[in-house]
């Protein structure tokens, strides 16, 4: 049997010449890059236009945001001004602060009329201009109503969107009285004319997205509330069945901020839409449009790349033609070790190449040789790759580091450094964790330094060890900068900013919230390598250890505290610390000076 049928080498057929075979490899070798590059450029583009039009989605969406914001705060702003003349000081009888009312309420450009209700709920009176006919109002307010504006702490309550007598779209609002003491001393309560607002969303959507129809704002039962045709907003019109918010997932009832793009279908037509949450009034702000619209420019880019390609893959057949008459038969082994070189398998040229003596044969042996070192090299590659995975999940990067390129240092001892430390802890961990499962606590505490660690190693600390609910982290060891106090303290900022972003978490899925203590002070320690032959860790120990941990249980919730030659060592570098006097340190004689972060 010949030698590569023994092997398993495929063998071509004789009457193919080999111009043609080298030829095939040419393409083979040319097209995949080729292609790779055409959906690279595709994917970069698609991905580029679909934030472009993230972008533009959300810059819409916040500008009807301010605007719905603005029109509400003008319109609790007009019925403040009212209240001031129904209740101020020095503006005659009731008839009289009627009468100035009412000329208040006709200078208005949104709102007809105001009723005053008393504390109870009961109508009082109805202001308006003379020309505004008679409004039809309820006569008392309902209990739940008169509960919310008691609780809303003087700010405008909004009911829902209804027909007027004329068959307009209108927003009832009600807006709250309120004594010094709190208590509710009247409510003011009117209709809102929406056509003005109507108008904006169809001007956005015609001006941005080609379309009118492209711009609305629905409320938590998924009616309209504002769009460009007002008579669908008076008719209430449900749009629960709209493939944009049967495409999306989240909060349904619109109560807390939520921002998502999805694709959907709209009677047939493939749609790209956006929504975002108002959810101080339960309302979401929704944009669409035709994805045919949106990805016009991306046909285009692939018509180019088309052309492109196909420009490329006649150059490389024409080269391919050309170079494969100009090769000999050793080609087809070097071709097949290529290719097993590219599926890593790293097997030599064979003795065909090998013995020969020109520059095919000097190109074999290279060829053998380069394997060889790959080969190695490869797996040098991976025996260091799996051991810093296994050791990441213990220690921190630059420790890792140390262990890796420098194996030698595994050994008992230490050096003394300047080192600066920084404890966090959870205060009122052991009534927590009293009152919650222990699952809950260790999903928490796993969570909580999870961003802990990331956030310190980004400023170039390293996590010393996880004690119960505390974290100790050490800066200038095993790796020294000179600005190692400052990343600490900037460290310890971080982790107090984002500790308000886990407390919405964990408020949100178990109704828990924490709040961290920390300590920072800087001195001299002893880093190295403490325990025994067979069983070490990396850590650093000295008094500055014990300082730090004594000026963290020092520190009330929330708050900061550095010592003052942690201070000394930031100098003027733009964090501001305060003064907070001199505390005497358990097992110290001498006072220290504490310097606190402000928030």
């Amino acid at each position: 049997m010949p030698p590569a049928q023994e092997m398993g080498t495929p063998v071509n057929p004789r009457g193919l010449p080999l111009s043609i075979r080298l030829f095939l490899l040419t393409l083979l070798c040319a097209l995949p890059p080729l292609v790779g590059l055409s959906w690279r450029a595709r994917s970069t583009n698609e991905k580029t236009l679909k934030e472009s039009v993230l972008h533009l989605h959300r810059s819409i969406v916040w500008d009807v945001q301010r605007t719905v914001r603005g029109e509400l705060t003008r319109v609790e702003q007009d019925l403040e001004d009212i209240s001031k003349i129904l209740f101020g000081p020095g503006l005659g009888d009731d008839t009289t602060r009627y009468a100035l009312a009412g000329s208040r309420v006709a200078a208005l450009r949104d709102i007809d009329f105001v009723t005053l209700y008393a504390p109870s709920g009961q109508s009082v009176t109805t202001v308006k201009a003379e020309e505004v006919p008679e409004p039809r109002v309820p006569s008392r307010l309902d209990p739940a109503l008169l509960e919310a504006l008691r609780v809303s702490n003087g700010r405008l309550v909004v009911q829902g969107v209804y027909a007027n007598a004329q068959g307009e779209p209108v927003l009832e609002a009600f807006f709250p009285i309120v004594r010094d003491d709190g208590s509710v001393r009247a409510v003011l309560g009117t209709q809102v004319k929406l056509h003005e607002l109507c108008t904006l969303m169809g001007n956005f959507g015609e001006q941005f997205l080609g379309s009118r129809e492209n711009v609305f704002v629905v409320d938590r039962e998924r009616r309209l509330v504002l769009h460009a045709d007002p008579a669908r907003v008076a008719a209430r019109e449900d749009l629960s069945r709209h493939g944009l918010f049967s495409a999306l997932s989240g909060d349904s009832s619109f109560g807390t901020d939520m921002a998502a793009i999805s694709d959907f279908q709209m009677d047939g037509v493939e749609m790209l839409g956006s929504l975002e949450v108002l959810s101080e009034r339960g309302w979401a702000v929704a944009v669409q449009q035709p994805q045919s619209v949106v990805y016009a420019s991306l046909l285009s880019m692939r018509r180019s790349i088309l052309e492109a390609f196909a420009i490329a893959a006649l150059v490389a057949l024409v080269a391919g033609l050309l170079g494969a008459r100009q090769l000999t038969r050793p080609i087809r082994d070097l071709v097949a070790a290529t290719r097993a070189l590219s599926e890593r398998t790293f097997r030599g040229v064979g003795e065909r190449v090998t013995r020969r003596r020109d520059e095919l044969g000097t190109l074999g042996r290279a060829f053998d040789s380069m394997a060889l070192t790959l080969d190695a090299k490869e797996r040098e590659v991976v025996a260091q790759t799996q051991v810093r995975a296994a050791l990441s999940r213990y220690l921190s990067p630059d420790v890792v580091d140390l262990v890796v390129s420098n194996p030698d240092q595994l050994r008992l001892g230490g050096e003394r450094r300047e080192v600066t430390i920084l404890f966090a802890d959870v205060v009122g961990f052991t009534k927590l964790s009293e009152a919650q499962p222990p699952e809950t606590i260790v999903a928490l505490l796993n969570e909580l330094f999870t961003f802990a660690t990331e956030i310190i190693q980004r400023r170039g600390g390293i996590i010393d060890k996880f004690i119960g609910d505390c974290v100790m982290a050490v800066w200038g060891s095993p790796q020294s900068h000179p600005d190692d106090a400052l990343r600490a303290v900037q460290a310890a900022e971080d982790l107090r900013r984002w500790l308000d972003v886990g407390n919405r978490r964990w408020r949100a899925r178990w109704g828990i919230e924490i709040q961290l203590a920390i300590g920072i002070h800087t001195g001299p320690a002893v880093a190295g390598n403490v325990g025994s032959e067979k069983r070490m860790e990396y850590t650093v120990i000295g008094d500055t250890v014990n300082v730090a941990a004594r000026i963290e249980s020092m520190a009330q919730p929330g708050q900061i505290l550095v010592s003052e030659s942690t201070r000394e060592r930031i100098g003027d570098s733009g964090v501001e610390l305060v003064p907070a006097g001199e505390r005497q340190l358990h097992g110290r004689t001498a006072a220290t000076r504490i310097f606190e972060v402000p928030l």
